[in-house]
């Protein structure tokens, strides 16, 4: 089961980065406005650190032996690993700024977020799963505001409001099952 977890946290580790590389991508290509080479940067620094919190919660499993209860799915991952391969390579080959929020909402909207935050709270507690899922509605807030700025895709700005409402509601359901309200 460890070697299991461990083959899964680096390849969730793997796929933030590529993540990450998007968004840093995206922000040298629209790097001449300078509010959105900001926000691609802000995107990308998001995920660097769910990769060193994975990372952390690698050398936790290698050197304590933690056993450390996930409701780990591969099968998130291996959908995810496929999303975001193909989406890397469409911003590699060049996209609009349009397609840029397209992809950061493809990013951000799939299952493999709620993957990686049960791994952040793996490795740390209550709190901290619900930081990190209040930067993800952050993240999501600045990324519906640079749609509404710099696009007039009304489409794009739906979705991204829509992405939001469904994390703050997924949050407070949680919440609510936890006895935190």
């Amino acid at each position: 089961m460890e070697k299991e977890l461990t083959a899964l946290i680096n390849e969730v580790g793997r796929l933030e980065s590529l993540s990450m590389s998007i968004y840093v991508r995206f922000a040298r290509v629209f790097g001449d406005d300078g509010e959105l080479k900001a926000f691609w940067m802000s995107m990308a620094r998001h995920e660097a650190g769910h990769v060193g919190a994975l990372r952390l919660l690698t050398l936790m499993l290698e050197q304590a032996g933690t056993a450390i209860d996930i409701p780990a799915s591969s099968q998130a991952a291996t959908a995810a690993a496929k999303l975001i391969d193909a989406l890397g390579a469409e911003a590699e080959a060049g996209v609009s700024l349009d397609r840029a929020f397209g992809i950061a909402l493809e990013l951000e909207s799939a299952e493999f977020e709620d993957l990686v935050l049960d791994l952040v709270h793996a490795l740390s507690d209550a709190t901290q799963r619900d930081q990190a899922e209040q930067m993800l509605i952050h993240d999501l807030s600045d990324l519906s505001l640079m749609i509404e700025k710099h696009s007039d895709d009304e489409v794009l700005l739906e979705k991204a409001d829509a992405l939001i409402e469904s994390r703050v509601d997924r949050r407070e359901s949680r919440m609510v099952c936890d006895g935190k309200t």
